[in-house]
């Protein structure tokens, strides 16, 4: 077995494949978003574990961890929200939110909607570590105008960050008990509780161990693919480096011989001066 590859009997909830899992469930999905978000929802649409989307074949596709909407009482669509477990900073998550406000943007609007038909999203992202280094456990961001940040955009698009080793920094109880769950595992509230019973209820479930073991291959598939091109590409930069290098050598041994030839050339000329012939 791999070494990094963590054993199903000890899966955590920070684990993405678990934490697509439990999430999936209206009941975890609401409390936990009310919690951290400060809001009240109406009611949620079954949220959907680990969605693909994809705009065209030619255009780079994403996986959420956990996508859900709110609808209101008569079936209407309210907010959409993007929850994002994210344990390794790969130093391009601010971009990857902006994408993937893109692509739900996109998948938001049926041809010839209006604009005006675009509804709150939010793209939360849970880390353990902070990410933008500032020493804050949370991070709500918002489009302001630059020179008078009390005039907000009003696109209704919100990106927060949740960097939950950094619980203890948190003020407000609903958000801290989450995060402190995320890094010990240790359950001390209602919504915590829920997460953890559904959590223990997984594991001991055969299905989702025989499914965790395919996510698992999947995984490492797709790590081995991704490995393979980079070898290629070092490869193939290798190759034209040597090809270049070659060239550069070929020039030198060429300049070389047209420099002999024209010392060869002006001794000639030399020669045929001091004898009157030229």
């Amino acid at each position: 077995m791999d070494p990094n590859h963590v054993p199903f009997e000890e899966l955590p909830i920070t684990n993405r494949f678990m934490f697509a899992l439990v999430f999936s469930h209206k009941h975890i999905a609401k409390p936990f978003l009310e919690a951290i978000l400060g809001i009240k929802i109406f009611d949620l649409q079954e949220p959907e574990p680990e969605k693909s989307t994809e705009t065209s074949p030619f255009n780079k596709g994403v996986r959420y961890d956990v996508f859900v909407k709110e609808q209101g009482p008569d079936g209407e669509i309210m907010r959409t929200f993007d929850i994002e477990m994210q344990i390794e900073d790969t130093h391009e998550l601010p971009k990857r939110a902006r994408y993937y406000q893109a692509l739900c943007d996109s998948e938001a609007l049926n041809k010839g909607e209006s604009y005006r038909n675009l509804k709150e999203q939010y793209i939360i992202f849970i880390c353990p570590d902070d990410i933008f280094k500032q020493g804050r456990a949370v991070y709500r961001f918002k489009n302001l105008e630059k020179g008078h940040p009390e005039h907000e955009l009003g696109d209704l698009c919100y990106k927060n960050f949740y960097i939950f080793n950094r619980y203890r920094d948190v003020a407000e109880q609903s958000v801290k008990e989450y995060l402190e769950y995320f890094a010990t595992n240790k359950a001390t509230s209602k919504g915590t509780k829920n997460i953890e019973l559904q959590r223990q209820w997984y594991l001991s479930d055969n299905e989702t161990r025989k499914r965790y073991m395919t996510w698992q291959q999947e995984l490492d598939d797709l790590v081995y693919d991704e490995r393979q091109r980079t070898k290629a590409a070092e490869k193939r930069a290798s190759e034209a480096e040597t090809r270049a290098d070659a060239a550069e050598t070929r020039a030198d041994e060429e300049k070389s011989r047209a420099d002999a030839a024209e010392n060869r050339a002006e001794k000639y000329e030399k020669i045929l001066k001091e004898h009157g012939l030229l």
